[in-house]
């Protein structure tokens, strides 16, 4: 690793979570440079979708479906992971819930309810296959149905 100041070669403790520290906060400073998020429908209410990566065509057409009869969900597409938005706490702040489709084991849905403490639904898919529309509008519905029926 470098050394603070010089740039030589450095093997010091100290040094190296100097440095560390240095790094993390260079990356953290790019969340002040990137757009704020795109909020599709509703800037408050009840329901928002949030996704990254290849969900984005199944959130959009089952969110589109929903809105067309007349309920009130959202949608978001992350474009970067890290740093996460700036404005990204805010936006969950706003809504009361988040549903998170993944295809994966659930990383990102841990990641925002450690980060930001919110409860976030995760809805996971790790077969090798897309996300269908209607499994994404199948799960806005049991999550509204649910909140309707208080449990």
């Amino acid at each position: 690793e470098k050394e603070d100041g010089s740039g030589n070669v450095c093997y010091d403790a100290a040094n190296h979570e100097k440095m560390t520290h240095l790094r993390a906060d260079k990356v953290a400073r790019i969340a002040n440079d990137l757009d704020p998020l795109e909020v599709h429908g509703e800037q408050e209410g009840e329901l928002l979708i949030l996704g990254w990566g290849s969900t984005l065509g199944a959130i959009t057409g089952a969110v589109n479906v929903a809105r067309d009869a007349g309920i009130k969900v959202s949608r978001t597409h992350l474009r970067h992971l890290n740093p996460l938005p700036s404005d990204l706490g805010d936006v969950l702040a706003r809504l009361r819930h988040v549903l998170v489709p993944e295809m994966n084991m659930g990383q990102l849905a841990l990641l925002l309810r450690a980060k930001y403490l919110v409860d976030i639904v995760s809805f996971t898919k790790i077969q090798g296959k897309p996300f269908y529309r209607q499994e994404i509008s199948d799960k806005i519905d049991e999550i509204l149905e649910s909140a309707n029926h208080g449990s």
